[in-house]
């Protein structure tokens, strides 16, 4: 496909404004980075395939930190700024980058904090892939682990926290921007290792990453166990307010898929054209019936010989009908074929004079 391409003109108009980024371009520039996966040379025998290119892109930019997110509120007169890891895509796009570069213990890092940071992208990725998320198995249990990452997408249970109308607007574009994240990106995160990846993270992020059981066992079999169970966990998203700057950007904008015009609107449509199309022998010839008649035939004629015999040769030679070359039309024939056909220079309607 065309996605370095597309990688080399998001940085080339990220770079035009980097402050406001009017074009949104950074709601989408990670994704097209991660599926360019383009390798640089080997340097080494230990890298055989070369350095992936575009994951090495995302690392390089956000730990440098180079690029922040600004807003200013205009009934406030606020200034909120946060980092580029505050955006959704970018936090988990990261992970994603250091998962590819071979980074794990950086990557496992780095996914457990967008996990605990916007734990409502979990489940939709997980829609999104048609991840089957109720069987249970030695390798994922998912049951057990989703319910801390489903109560951030209960609207009721946030509304109680979220008092704030500020607070409420941040949410809201958040959730804005997760749902591009999400429509664009799911693709990304559907192989097997990378999922198997994603469900250990967020088991250490629900449970932690000692297991009790373990703890239980080392306590010894006579010893009387003390501990309770803990209530479950319970992960919110939290958005920084410097996201309502993408607030206004319309998810259509960022699909992988062609709009096309509905059938009402578009000229060709069937039942439109298929009157044109119809051969309608009924349908009166009316030129030719002026001839027939001695009307508006007989005038034709008169006229036509009154024009000079070397003019009206020369006037066919322009028109590249010299000599006898002269396709006639049948004026009965559909509409649109009809016009059509009367575009070819050397074509003629029958009734029809050629243009002086």
């Amino acid at each position: 496909g065309c996605h370095p391409n597309a990688l080399a003109v998001g940085r080339y108009l990220l770079s035009l404004d980097p402050l406001r980024d009017p074009m949104g371009v950074l709601l989408i520039l990670d994704y097209y980075a991660l599926a360019s996966r383009r390798a640089s040379v080997a340097l080494s025998e230990e890298d055989e395939d070369g350095l992936e290119l575009g994951a090495s892109f995302i690392v390089d930019l956000v730990e440098s930190e180079k690029i922040t997110i600004n807003w200013e509120d205009d009934l406030t007169s606020r200034h909120h700024k946060c980092p580029l890891l505050q955006l959704p895509n970018w936090a988990f796009s990261y992970a994603m980058a250091l998962y590819r570069l071979s980074r794990k213990e950086e990557a496992d890092e780095a996914l457990k904090t967008a996990l605990e940071t916007f734990p409502m992208v979990l489940p939709k990725l997980l829609e999104m892939n048609k991840v089957n998320v109720q069987a249970r198995s030695f390798q994922m249990d998912w049951p057990t682990v989703l319910p801390a990452f489903n109560h951030d997408l209960n609207a009721a249970n946030i509304d109680e926290v979220n008092t704030q109308i500020e607070a409420r607007v941040s949410r809201a574009a958040g959730e804005h921007l997760v749902r591009i994240f999400v429509e664009r990106n799911h693709k990304l995160w559907k192989e097997n290792d990378v999922v198997q990846w994603m469900y250990s993270c967020s088991e250490k992020v629900v449970k932690g990453d000692e297991p009790q059981l373990e703890k239980e066992a080392d306590a010894g079999e006579g010893a009387i166990s003390t501990s309770t169970e803990l209530p479950p966990k319970q992960l919110t998203s939290k958005f920084s307010p410097a996201l309502v700057r993408y607030a206004q950007c319309d998810p259509s904008d960022y699909e992988d898929r062609f709009h096309t015009f509905p059938p009402e609107a578009i000229a060709l449509d069937p039942n439109l054209v298929g009157p044109a199309l119809v051969h309608d022998h009924r349908r009166g010839r009316f030129l030719r019936g002026g001839q027939a008649r001695g009307g508006g035939g007989m005038m034709e004629r008169e006229m036509m010989e009154d024009v000079p015999a070397d003019l009206m040769e020369q006037l066919r030679g322009m028109l590249g009908m010299a000599g006898n070359e002269v396709d006639l039309l049948d004026p009965d024939s559909p509409i649109l074929q009809l016009y059509l056909q009367s575009l070819l220079p050397w074509a003629q309607v029958e009734g029809v004079r050629p243009p002086r």
